[in-house]
């Protein structure tokens, strides 16, 4: 289950444990998404977690129009190796 917040995504599994977080801030007048963190819970890792959260972050953000300008490490990676989303990269 994903929740949002100001300045987080959140992910929790059936029993609501919070197992993922992309943390982030807002730029542009809220248009372009300030990624600055992925975190996966310790016990949660190597099972494609951070992928899956950020595959549904940038889904979101391509919703709603908005683009990505991505400081977390993770996140420029992933954009590396997925140029399907190229188009949310904030220029």
């Amino acid at each position: 289950m994903y929740t949002w917040t100001d300045n987080s995504m959140d992910y929790a599994n059936e029993e609501g444990r919070h197992l993922a977080n992309i943390g982030f801030s807002m730029i542009d007048a809220n248009q372009t998404y300030v990624v600055e963190h992925t975190w996966v819970s310790e016990d949660a890792r190597g099972m494609g977690l951070a992928g899956k959260i950020t595959v549904n972050f940038l889904e979101h953000a391509r919703a709603e129009g908005k683009k990505v300008l991505p400081l977390c490490p993770y996140t420029k990676k992933f954009f590396e190796k997925h140029p399907e989303y190229a188009d949310l990269l904030k220029a």
